[in-house]
């Protein structure tokens, strides 16, 4: 077994307390990761990185929310006759 070099000392006993609250720190870092970041992924265009600026919608999620839009005004003006 290797020997520790001397600046380095063994690792003390832990606490539960702080394992959670270093579980805790390492779950606010994944900021990338979640359902919601998964949506705006699949329904905005890609990240910049370099500029703080809104995304806008991909140009499938427009046609798709208009075809709808449109849809739903036929069968309500349909039905109101």
């Amino acid at each position: 077994m290797p020997e520790q070099p001397e600046n380095e000392t063994a690792p003390g006993p832990v606490t539960v307390a702080q394992v959670h609250a270093e579980f805790e720190k390492l779950l606010k870092d994944r900021t990338h990761m979640g359902v919601r970041n998964l949506v705006g992924d699949v329904v905005l265009e890609p990240r910049n990185p370099f500029e703080r600026e809104r995304r806008s919608p991909k140009k499938w999620v427009v046609v798709a929310v208009v075809l709808l839009f449109l849809a739903l005004l036929i069968v309500y003006s349909l039905h109101t006759r």
